[in-house]
Order: C-alpha cells, then structure tokens, then sequence
C-alpha cells in the first residue's frame, strides 16, 4: 500500500467548506501520495455499498447553474465552452480598464456568485503547471511527434475542439483572458467533469443544452463535482452516480484505514487516459490498441469501398480479455483481416454470418502475427529515437527540464506497454 501523506492545509479548508455547502463526507478524506498528487483514502473500515461522498445538486457546476447562466454568451457556445470561460472569468480576478484619463484595476465581477465563494475549491485545483507536466497538449514537438497513432488522433481533436471554442468566444471574453487562461481552464473541464443529465430538470426545460433530455449527448452532459474531483480512476473502482438531489460515490468493496479508494471513469485505454488526464495505469484491464494505422494502409480502394458499404472501415482493435488477460483482436479486425487473405467472397460469407471463419482461424492469425512483428520492430526503432531525443534546446531552465523528461518518461512507459501487448498477441497466434 503506498503511503498517504497530509495533503495541505488548503485541502483542510476546502473539505471544511464543502461540509458547509451540504456535502456529506463519510469514512474518507484526501491525501497526498509523492509522486501522484492527491487522491482519496479511507480513514476506517468502508463496508460495500457505503455512501462515501454526496454533493448535493446545487453544489454541482454545470450550464443550468444560476452562476453559469448569468454569463452572457453566445448561444452557439458549447456547453465545454461555457463552462471553461466561467472558471476563466471567475478566477481572472483582476483587469485593467483604460479610459481617456486614467488607466485602474478593478474586481471583475461576472457573474451573481462572486469569485470568493468558490475560492477555497479553486485553491485545490491542478496549477497550470500540474497540467503542463502531464498533458500531451504541452508535450514538446519532438515528443508529440512520437505519439502512438490513437494518441495523435485523440490530441488532434482535442486541439481541434479547443481551438473551435477559443475562436468562437475570444471576441466576447474579457479582454484579460488570454488565450493560456482558456487553455488552462478549458483542460481543467475536460479532466475534471463528469457525466451529467440534469436530472433535477422537466425533460424539456429551457435551461437543457438541448430541447430534449432525449436529445442529450455526452457532449452536453458535464458537471463539475466539487470534492469527487478529488477520486483518482482505477480501471476497477467506485462508479459516481447521480440523480435529482446530487452526485454520490458508494464504495464497490471493502476498504480499510488508509487504503486509497478510487472510481472509475469508464472502460478506458491508457492512451486515452494518457491524452485526456495525462496519465497512463500500470495495470489496465481495459487497455488496447488502434491498429488502423498498421492495416488500413495494406487495403486497395476496391477493399476500402466494400469494408465501407458492410460498416467496417477502421476501428481494429487490439485488447486483452478479461480473465485471461491474453491479447484478442475485435471481430471487426477479424472482417478486414478476411478481405486481406482470403478475398472477398470469403469475407462476405464472414460478415454475413454464412461462415463463422474458423476453418481459415489459422491463415488470418499467421497473417496478423506477421504485420505485429513487423510493427514490433519498428517500436525499437521509436523507443530509441525517444529516448535519443535532445530535449535541452526545448527547456530554458532546470525546472523545465525536469517537467519534459517526465513527459519523456510517461511516452516511453507507454510505447513499452504496446510493445508488451504486441509481442504478448504475436505469441497467442502462433499454432
């Protein structure tokens, strides 16, 4: 068990406020673990079942908040965007305002809930350095450049979707708000929200994102949970729940003194993870594997048009299966993987259900095991490339440096993962 540390008198206050803000706390308490940051502990025996934390609704943040509605924005602003720009004009507290005499600095005040009150959470926040050390987005060209291809893909619709919101608001927002604050506060949404319905809301409330509950996709549905943001994710843990009075957690299983208690953000690869919260699981059961980039250049046009026409463009998985944790392939992988050797007709009868393809198991999966080692190989290549790679000329001081060789670090453990699942499926194809 790793050893948990006192987090902070800052953490103190926060839980102190919470606590008066209707959140009950029950059996744990945040902690501090060296070289992860803070998490949650028990502080006694947890039975199964527990309620462990519950944030009444109207301590949540999401955009059918009173606080968050008081802000005027343009009604196209996505719901990520809206809130991004309340903690950025929350927490801006200053700004200067130039007239034809004078120049002075004023509070800003944006919205009915001034910024003080939320201050004691806004303390316990990731700083932007936190976020700079660990998030993909800051990553250096030269590092970015060696991301695994789902990564790449992930961080070029996260920029993407940043760059949309920031253009759409940037001529609205308080002239203070540089484009380093949204950023700031834009990833401290995407990392610390969770899945929200509006439960407390008729099912076709003006204050919806959309006109209908039933219209809801996940990309409206965000909230800001004040003190569940504190849970670190585990591939096995807590699940949140939430209804019209708030968001609770339950502990799945026992717990003792001092154990950390986590939740889970849902059925994750660690690339993902690694993009989206800037951290990679040393044990995931749910890892995988993109192999689009490893057989979709291996498909003609006339294959392309027919994995097309059935749904099956893309999307090859490699994962590991839940008991035995032994690399399998999905059966969508399974579909193209006929196309290539066995030909067309052949794949039709697979996909058509004529055929469950087990008769010619042994060709595809020498297939397969063939394009793996190829791709292992040049994982070698990669890793040393990475770990060959001059990042000085990247930093301009001693912290810098510390902050791009963790990042450095976190690329090379997560390439060895992928070697690992790699060669561990080469072995579970051969005969």
């Amino acid at each position: 068990m790793t050893a948990a540390l006192d987090p902070g008198e800052q953490y103190t206050d926060f839980t102190a406020w919470a606590k008066e803000n209707g959140t009950s706390i029950n059996g744990i308490a945040p902690a501090r673990f060296p070289g992860r940051g803070i998490g949650i502990v028990a502080s006694r025996n947890i039975k199964k079942g527990e309620v462990l934390v519950h944030v009444p609704t109207n301590s949540l943040l999401h955009i059918a908040h009173p606080s968050i509605r008081a802000i005027n924005l343009p009604d196209s602003t996505t719901v990520h965007a809206r809130l991004a720009a309340a903690l950025a004009l929350w927490y801006t507290t200053t700004t200067k305002t130039t007239t034809k005499t004078t120049t002075k600095t004023t509070t800003t005040p944006p919205s009915s809930n001034p910024p003080a009150s939320y201050s004691p959470w806004q303390k316990t926040w990731p700083t932007p350095t936190d976020l700079k050390t660990t998030l993909p987005i800051y990553y250096p060209e030269a590092l970015q450049t060696h991301l695994p291809p789902a990564a790449t893909h992930l961080l070029k619709q996260q920029l993407q979707n940043l760059n949309r919101d920031w253009t759409s608001l940037s001529p609205t927002l308080n002239p203070t708000i540089t484009k380093e604050t949204y950023t700031y506060t834009w990833l401290l949404v995407n990392t610390r929200t969770f899945y929200y319905t509006y439960p407390h809301l008729p099912a076709t409330s003006p204050l919806l994102p959309t006109r209908r509950r039933s219209k809801l996709t996940a990309s409206h549905c965000y909230a800001l949970c004040p003190f569940i943001d504190y849970f670190n994710h585990a591939d096995t843990g807590c699940t949140p729940h939430h209804d019209r009075s708030g968001y609770s957690v339950a502990a799945e299983r026992d717990y003792g003194p001092g154990e950390e208690v986590c939740v889970s953000y849902g059925a994750h690869s660690n690339e993902f993870l690694m993009v989206e919260y800037g951290f990679v699981l040393d044990c995931n059961a749910w890892d995988a594997f993109l192999l689009d980039a490893l057989l979709v250049p291996l498909l003609s046009g006339g294959h392309k048009e027919a994995l097309r026409e059935h749904g099956f463009l893309g999307g090859y998985v490699l994962a590991c299966e839940a008991e035995t944790q032994v690399p399998v392939v999905c059966h969508r992988t399974q579909a193209v993987l006929r196309l290539l050797v066995l030909g067309s007709s052949r794949y039709a009868d697979f996909v058509s259900g004529v055929d469950d393809g087990l008769g010619e198991q042994a060709s595809v999966n020498q297939y397969l095991a063939g394009v793996l080692v190829k791709y292992s190989r040049e994982i070698v290549g990669i890793l040393e490339e990475v770990q060959d790679l001059d990042l000085k000329k990247e930093v301009e001081n001693d912290d810098q440096e510390e902050m791009v060789e963790g990042q450095r670090e976190t690329l090379v453990k997560r390439w060895k993962q992928i070697q690992d699942m790699i060669n561990r499926a080469i072995i579970a194809l051969q005969p």
